[in-house]
């Protein structure tokens, strides 16, 4: 699946989406990783089958959103997957429903559950277009329905945003530096807000980074230095932690994921 970020959709929250109508190829499983967006699928299929945090055993969803995750969810699947995913960023959640992202963090819900008419109208309209226009559908409407006045925390937005820019790449000290505030007050709006804490987050964001990078099939050693890891084998230990697995084992089970039948 190859994500496009999005044209002509206005809404900064709405980063990119992927239509998917995936036949033919041996049920199994794939792994959906941490990322520093939340995660919209709205399935066409015979269900979003997940197992990961928060959920106790296997959950069937139709429109399910996840809030960020530490740890990877896997996605079961009988050989058929239809639908469209799009990642967000968090602060769509506050325009959507005025609470903070934080509420969703490590958990995966059911949209209907947060705002029924949002997901009968996004299912609707995703079911009734070709594979073509679902992810400009589906971004299109969740623009529309951003209109709850509600904004994130300003110091916490404005930390989000460095370290969005900077993939991670930025410190503490120099968060507090230009909040003007103590470490303390930023450590706790910012963690209210979004559901991890500062240090946390810059992990994931340079993990995902470099996640995107190694998947491009750059070399190991390339993306360590390239993302500011002290070396390999410190790019390692983060893989494995958000993964569970080693940067080669990760890439080749995204190579054995939707095999032909």
């Amino acid at each position: 699946m190859e994500f496009r970020y999005l044209r002509g959709v206005t809404h900064p929250a709405i980063a990119r989406a992927v239509a998917y109508d995936i036949s033919g190829v041996v049920p199994g499983t794939h792994l959906a990783v941490p990322s520093p967006t939340l995660t919209m699928i709205i399935d066409l299929g015979h269900g979003l089958d997940l197992t990961g945090p928060g959920l106790t055993g296997r959950t069937t969803f139709r429109r399910c959103l996840s809030g960020m995750h530490p740890t990877p969810y896997w996605v079961h699947h009988d050989g058929l997957q239809r639908g469209v995913q799009v990642d967000v960023a968090p602060s769509l959640v506050r325009a959507l429903t005025g609470a903070p992202a934080a509420e969703l963090a490590g958990e995966a819900v059911e949209l209907d559950d947060l705002h029924p008419r949002l997901a009968a109208e996004l299912h609707g309209r995703v079911a009734a277009a070709s594979v073509a226009d679902r992810e400009t559908i589906a971004a299109s409407v969740l623009a529309r329905y951003a209109t709850s006045g509600r904004e994130v925390q300003p110091d916490a937005a404005a930390a989000w945003s460095l370290l969005a820019a900077r993939r991670g790449r930025v410190t503490v000290a120099e968060l507090v530096e230009r909040s003007g505030w103590s470490a303390r007050y930023l450590a706790m709006k910012f963690t209210a807000e979004f559901g991890m804490g500062i240090k946390e987050t810059a992990r994931l964001m340079r993990f995902d980074a470099a996640r995107r990078d190694l998947e491009g099939g750059r070399a190991a050693a390339e993306v360590a230095a390239q993302r500011g890891y002290s070396d390999q084998a410190h790019l390692s230990r983060e893989v494995r932690t958000f993964l569970g697995l080693t940067p080669s084992a990760y890439l080749a089970l995204r190579e054995s994921e939707f095999v032909p039948v």
